[in-house]
C-alpha cells in the first residue's frame, strides 16, 4: 500500500511552512530517506512564467526554501530548475520569488536550455525522448509542483509538473501529436517513468481553481502534500480538491496500466487527509472523452468539445499566436482570431493569455450530452 502525507499549513510565513515542510516528510521517513551525503538533487517547480507569487500560478518561493533546506540538512547538494512555458529561466524565477530564495540558500538555478535523448524501450506511447540535460548531471529528481486545475488535463500536480522537462519549444510537439487527453495521459507517464522522481511534492497552501493552470482564481486550501510515487500523491491531491480523482486523465491512465493503485488503495496519513474541498473545476471536455466513440468526437470536434474563445479584452498581444501548435491563430483588426477547422483543443491560448481574453465555450452537442448526463 502505498503512503501519501497530508498536513496543514495555514500561511506562506518561512517557519510554519518548514514546520509543515518537516512534518510532512516525517510521515514518510523524513528527508534521509530519499537523500544521501553528497548526493546532487534536482528541485523541480512549477515555473510556468514569470508572475507574481501571489497569483498562485507557480510553485510558491517559501515552499521551494523549506524543500532546499531539508535536501541539504539529509548532506544533498541542491539546485532548482524549469524550463518555463514563456520566458526565460532566471527572469522568471526572479519574478516569481523562486530566485531571491535561492540566493539566500546559497542554491544555484539552472535553466533548461540544452536537451539530450533518452531511450524508453518500455514506454507506453513514447520509446524515445528528449529531456533537459541537466536531468544526466544531477543523482535524484524532487518534483515540487503547484495544486492548480487544468484546462486540458483535469488537474496539474506531480506527474504534470515534470512536463517542465521538455526544453521551450519542445513542448508544441506533444500538443500535435497527442490531441486527445488519453494520448496525452500516457505520453505523461511515459515521461514519469523516464525522470523517476525520489519524491513528489505539492504546495496546496494556496491553490488555484477555474481556469488553470494560469488563469484561475487562487483559493486557500491550507495543504501540503508528499509521497514517493506522483501518481498516488495527485491522486490524493485531486480527493482533496472535491474532484472525481480516479477519472482525471492520468489517473485513469495509470490505473489501467496498474502503474498505480486506486484511491482504496493507498494509505493517506497526517493530518490534513480527510480535508476536502469544492474546487471550481475547469470548463473543458474532461469526463466525455472516453465515453463517445472517438470518430464521432473526430467528426464532430466544434461541436464536442470546449473551444476556445477570444474576449472583448483581447490586447491583440501576440503571444497566443506565437505558442499556438498548429499555428491557427493570427491577429487581425487589433484582436486574435482562431480557425476552428485546424484547432486542436489543446487549450495552450487559454493557458498563456496575459489578460485572461480566452474563455471556453461548449459545442452546441457538448452541452445537450451535459444536460443529458446530469438529468
Amino acid at each position: 500500500m502505498r503512503k501519501v502525507a497530508v498536513v496543514k499549513a495555514n500561511s506562506y510565513d518561512t517557519q510554519i511552512v518548514e514546520q509543515a515542510m518537516t512534518e510532512l516528510l516525517t510521515h514518510l521517513g523524513g528527508m534521509s530517506k530519499y537523500i544521501k551525503p553528497g548526493e546532487r538533487v534536482l528541485v523541480k517547480p512549477n515555473m510556468l512564467e514569470g508572475v507574481d507569487k501571489g497569483l498562485s500560478v507557480t510553485t510558491h518561493p517559501e515552499v521551494v526554501r523549506a524543500v532546499i533546506r531539508l535536501v541539504k540538512s539529509a548532506g544533498g547538494i541542491p539546485v532548482v530548475g524549469d524550463s518555463p512555458g514563456l520566458g526565460n529561466t532566471l527572469k522568471v524565477a526572479e519574478k516569481c520569488g523562486i530566485l531571491k530564495v535561492c540566493l539566500e540558500e546559497n542554491t544555484t538555478v539552472v535553466p533548461f536550455e540544452v536537451p539530450t535523448e533518452l531511450s524508453l524501450p518500455n514506454g507506453m506511447i513514447l520509446k524515445k525522448i528528449s529531456v533537459a540535460k541537466v536531468y544526466m548531471e544531477v543523482d535524484k529528481v524532487i518534483s515540487l509542483a503547484k495544486m492548480k486545475t487544468h484546462s486540458f488535463m483535469g488537474v496539474t500536480g506531480a506527474v504534470k509538473n515534470l512536463f517542465g522537462f521538455f526544453v521551450g519549444p519542445d513542448k508544441a510537439q506533444f500538443h500535435l501529436r497527442m490531441k486527445k487527453r488519453s494520448d496525452f495521459a500516457h505520453m505523461l507517464i511515459d515521461l514519469y517513468g523516464a525522470i523517476k522522481p525520489v519524491l513528489s511534492i505539492v504546495d496546496g497552501i494556496v491553490g488555484m481553481e477555474g481556469a488553470g493552470p494560469r488563469n484561475g482564481t487562487p483559493i486557500n486550501s491550507g495543504l501540503l502534500l508528499a509521497g514517493s510515487c506522483g501518481f498516488s500523491v495527485d491522486l490524493a491531491m485531486a480527493k482533496c480538491m472535491g474532484f472525481e480523482a480516479e477519472k482525471m486523465p492520468v489517473a485513469q491512465a495509470a490505473i489501467a496500466a496498474k502503474l498505480s493503485q486506486t484511491l482504496a488503495g493507498l494509505e493517506i496519513v497526517g493530518n490534513g487527509k480527510d480535508i476536502v474541498h469544492h474546487f471550481t473545476e475547469p470548463k473543458n471536455f474532461d469526463r466525455l472523452e472516453g465515453r463517445l466513440p472517438s470518430w464521432l468526437v473526430d467528426f464532430s470536434q466544434n461541436q464536442f468539445t470546449a473551444k476556445p474563445w477570444i474576449e472583448k479584452n483581447c490586447i491583440a498581444c501576440g503571444r497566443c499566436a506565437q505558442h499556438c501548435p498548429p499555428k491557427v491563430i493570427r491577429i487581425e483588426n487589433n484582436r486574435a482570431v482562431i480557425d476552428y477547422r485546424e484547432c486542436i483543443r489543446c487549450y495552450c491560448c487559454q493557458e498563456l493569455c496575459p489578460v485572461n481574453a480566452v474563455s471556453l465555450k461548449d459545442g452546441t452537442l457538448l452541452k445537450t450530452a451535459k444536460k443529458l448526463r446530469r438529468k
